[in-house]
C-alpha cells in the first residue's frame, strides 16, 4: 500500500491511497478459496469448484465484498500510519478499481486539532450564585404537565377532534390484498401529531366509536416489505374508543409520577437540576 498526503489545508487533509494489482488479486484469491467449500454446483464435487468457474458465477458479488473490505483495512491503516485522528466520516473517492486492475482512491478527513492543555491551577475565576425565581419554577412544571396530558372517555356519540386519543383495529390492503404488518389491534393515535403515517390520522377527524372508516395513506420509505414501499394502501379502521384530553392536575400525585415526593421536592428537584428534568 503507498499512502501519499495531498492538498494540505489546515485540518483538511486529502490522503491518495494505492493498493497495486498483486495485492487486490490476493484479497480475491482468499475471497475465491472462502466460498469453494461452500458452493454446491452441478457437476462439481463441495470444495473442487475451479476458481475460473467461480468467477463467471460470482465474481462480481466476489469483488464487491473485496473492494468494501479492502477500503476499510486500508483507509484505517493509512489514519493511522500518518497519525490522523478523524473528526468525522471520512469521504472516499475511487479513481482505479475492477477486477483484475490495482486499486487508487482518495480519502478526504477533516482532523481532529490538537488542544494543547494549559495548567489550570494558575486560571482565576468569578463565582456566581444565580438565584431562580419561583414563577420560572412554575412555569417549567406548566410546561412538563402540558407534554404529560390525560385523557377521559368521550361518550359514544362524540365526534373526533384534534388532540383526542383514539383506539382503533385495523387492517390494510395494497391493490387489493392483504400484506404482512398490515393488521393492527388497539393502536392508539393522537390525532393532528402525524406520528403513524402521513395523513393518515387526519382523516380519522369526525369518526364516531364503533364507527368503521376507510383510510388512505402510502407506506414509508422505510417499510420492512421493500417492495411495497411508496405504495397506497387502503385501511378499513374499526374505532374502539375516543378519550379526550383534559389538563393535568398539578398536585402531590402529579409529582410522585415523576418521581419526587411531593409537590415541594418536584419544586427543589426542578432548581437543583437547572430545570432539566
Amino acid at each position: 500500500m503507498k499512502v501519499t498526503v495531498e492538498n494540505i489545508k489546515g485540518l483538511n487533509k486529502d490522503l491518495k491511497i494505492l493498493i497495486d494489482k498483486e495485492t487486490m488479486t490476493s484479497y480475491m484469491d482468499e475471497k475465491y478459496e472462502e466460498i469453494k467449500n461452500t458452493v454446491n454446483l452441478k457437476g462439481f464435487r463441495p470444495g473442487k469448484v475451479p476458481k475460473e468457474v467461480l468467477k463467471r458465477q460470482f465474481g462480481k458479488a466476489v469483488f464487491g465484498e473485496v473492494l468494501d473490505k479492502v477500503l476499510k483495512d486500508t483507509s484505517a491503516k493509512a489514519l493511522e500510519e500518518n497519525k490522523i485522528k478523524p473528526a468525522g466520516q471520512p469521504k472516499l473517492d475511487l479513481k482505479t478499481y475492477g477486477e483484475d486492475k490495482e486499486l487508487e482512491y482518495v480519502m478526504s478527513v477533516t482532523e481532529l486539532p490538537k488542544v494543547e492543555i494549559k495548567d489550570l491551577e494558575n486560571i482565576k475565576f468569578d463565582q456566581y450564585t444565580v438565584k431562580i425565581d419561583d414563577s420560572e419554577t412554575d412555569k417549567r412544571i406548566k410546561e412538563i404537565a402540558k407534554n404529560q396530558p390525560n385523557f377521559k372517555d368521550a361518550s359514544s356519540e362524540t365526534k373526533a377532534k384534534e388532540g383526542d386519543l383514539v383506539t382503533l383495529d385495523y387492517k390494510a390492503t395494497v391493490d387489493g390484498k392483504e400484506f404482512k404488518g398490515g393488521e393492527g389491534k388497539n393502536t392508539q393515535l393522537t390525532l393532528g401529531k402525524d406520528l403513524f403515517l402521513k395523513g393518515f390520522d387526519k382523516q380519522l377527524i369526525g369518526v364516531k366509536q364503533n364507527e368503521e372508516k376507510s383510510v388512505e395513506a402510502i407506506l414509508p420509505d422505510n417499510f420492512p416489505e421493500k417492495e411495497l414501499i411508496n405504495k397506497k394502501a387502503n385501511f378499513i379502521c374499526k374505532i374502539l374508543n375516543i378519550k379526550n384530553p383534559e389538563d393535568t392536575k398539578i398536585d402531590d400525585v402529579f409529582a410522585k409520577n415523576l418521581g419526587a415526593k411531593d409537590l415541594n421536592d418536584l419544586k427543589t428537584l426542578i432548581l437543583s437540576n437547572c430545570f432539566n428534568i
